[in-house]
């Protein structure tokens, strides 16, 4: 008898349950106390799910080995410390919903550090097709006309324009994948085109700025690709899609982005008062260097209005809220994933695990220009994914794929990889 394998409606309802965000019964128009917050139904039915499925998977499904633990254990002591700060928050800071998001995202870490070790490819490999429809739903949706913002970023399903440029930009990682994953077969390139220009007309600077950033760091793993035909034949294709897409609303996001980068950015200087925000950040972290403000005590000390109630960098936020201490563990849990990445040898890691990293990197990066702690989840995700290698019948069949790929271009090469 096969072994039991997590199905795609336990990751699915992950994902979706990851992908709500902050999503509230309010933007339909309810208010149901409790109930409001999406995730109380969510969460509730993916754990359920999820030990249903362990239940029935059986050995599989089990920890095999306690190290596994490593990678996810110095999250949760940093979400943990976090937590606890709260204990020390001025007066005025909105702890309840910064706990609910904490709690939430443990939840999520813990769910799918489980799913990691019972079949790691097999998650990532499902979430990355969930991420390629995702951005094709949002591209949809925004491309329709609906969900733009007042300036005409596009942005979908109630979420701004930075959460939908990490949609869009996950989705071109997600296309990447599929592409590699099968050979080069250039039928999953379809979506980038439209991915990068929904990209482009979310007028995110950041989110662009993030993805240049994880190109750079991809393009070692992505070099032996670039020096073949495939890549000739990719960017053709790629060309000649993104020009036939452009002819249809390149007029539009050419004169959003004039606005949004060339007139405000580089004319008027605009930088949507992140460098207030920096500053005030630096401000409270030097004034409470060890443990912090608490969390959220960044709004409550700098009151700075209800559309600035964090700092919108993440190394910043938890030094600003978590002091000196939060910074080590932030650091600590970031050295624990890259030091549990690389005990895999390099031959040995799989396309999925590398996959990952590069969509990881890109979410921290767009995390050191906007968001708040919750919004980092997918970053934490990724590179747990990444860093837990399975054990027992999953993990011997990971390693033996990994060892017949090792001739193979792109991220699954044995060039380039991080670390």
């Amino acid at each position: 008898m096969s072994a039991v394998r997590p199905s795609v409606v336990l990751v699915g309802a992950a994902f979706v349950a990851t992908l709500a965000g902050h999503f509230t019964l309010e933007r339909i128009g309810l208010s149901i106390p409790v109930l409001n917050d999406v995730r109380v139904l969510l969460f509730t039915a993916v754990v359920l799910s999820f030990l249903l499925e362990q239940h029935h998977g059986g050995e599989t499904a089990r920890w095999h080995d306690k190290k596994a633990a490593r990678a996810l254990y110095p999250i949760l002591l940093l979400l943990a410390y976090q937590m606890l700060s709260a204990s020390w928050s001025p007066r005025g800071a909105i702890i309840n919903d910064v706990l609910s998001d904490l709690v939430s995202m443990s939840v999520l870490l813990i769910v799918y550090a489980n799913l990691a070790v019972w079949d790691r490819d097999r998650v990532i490999k499902i979430t990355f097709a969930l991420l390629y429809i995702a951005g094709w739903l949002y591209f949809l949706y925004a491309a329709s006309g609906r969900g733009h913002t007042a300036s005409g970023r596009w942005a979908a399903f109630g979420g701004g324009p930075n959460v939908f440029v990490r949609v869009m930009v996950l989705g071109i990682f997600a296309a990447a994948y599929f592409y590699f994953r099968y050979n080069g077969k250039l039928v999953w390139l379809i979506g980038v085109p439209p991915f990068l220009v929904g990209a482009l007309a979310s007028g995110s600077r950041g989110g662009l700025a993030a993805l240049g950033i994880a190109t750079v760091v991809a393009l070692p793993s992505l070099w032996p690709t670039i020096r073949s035909m495939r890549f000739v034949k990719a960017v053709t294709a790629l060309a000649i899609l993104l020009g036939v897409l452009w002819s249809i609303i390149g007029a539009m996001v050419t004169d959003l982005l004039n606005n949004r980068l060339v007139a405000t950015t580089l004319q008027n200087r605009y930088t949507s008062d992140r460098d207030v925000l920096y500053e005030k950040g630096v401000e409270v972290f030097t004034e409470r260097p060890v443990l912090g403000s608490g969390v959220h005590g960044f709004y409550a000390i700098t009151n700075l209005g209800p559309g600035e109630r964090y700092v919108h960098n993440l190394p910043l936020a938890v030094a600003a809220e978590g002091g000196a201490v939060g910074l080590i563990l932030l650091l600590f849990a970031f050295w624990s994933l890259r030091t549990e990445y690389a005990r895999v040898p390099v031959r040995q890691r799989s396309l999925e695990s590398r996959a990952a990293v590069y969509a990881g990197i890109f979410v921290l990066g767009a995390s050191l220009f906007s968001g708040d702690y919750y919004d980092a989840r997918l970053m934490w995700i990724l590179w747990l994914l990444a860093a837990i290698h399975p054990t027992g019948a999953a993990g011997d069949k990971v390693s033996d794929r990994a060892c017949n790929k090792t001739g193979t271009e792109g991220f699954s090469g044995s060039r380039g990889m991080v670390g």
